[in-house]
């Protein structure tokens, strides 16, 4: 189903890992979102930022995949934070209430800074 692709890409900006996102998260992809986050995670990584900006859409599983990677990152002190959370994705996060279980910041090159 075309809808439920998932694109990730992955970049550095120093010392942070840039995990950004395109298209839909759902229950399709969301476990091989979990698993390519805690991977980075248990590989090392120290401080992940994940774009959303590209995000069209996201369900339940998605912001589980999320909860999930920033679970795994405090328990391994790594940094994890959001950005690009915008328009209707931002809205579904105030609906889940959300906002405040992650660290999120406005634009990428503000998370890049906080996380470096």
């Amino acid at each position: 189903m075309a809808n439920t692709a998932l694109t990730v890409a992955e970049s550095r900006s120093g010392n942070v890992c840039i995990v950004s996102l395109s298209g839909r998260i759902d229950s399709a992809n969301a476990n091989d979102l979990i698993t390519r986050l805690n991977g980075l995670i248990l590989s090392g990584e120290k401080s992940i930022l994940v774009d959303l900006g590209a995000v069209l859409y996201l369900t339940s599983a998605a912001f589980r995949a999320l909860l999930v990677a920033t679970d795994e990152a405090e328990r391994n002190q790594s940094r994890f934070a959001l950005c690009g959370v915008v328009g209707h994705v931002r809205e579904l996060f105030e609906m889940g209430g959300l906002l405040d279980a992650f660290t999120i910041h406005g634009t990428r090159d503000e998370a890049v800074t906080k996380l470096s």
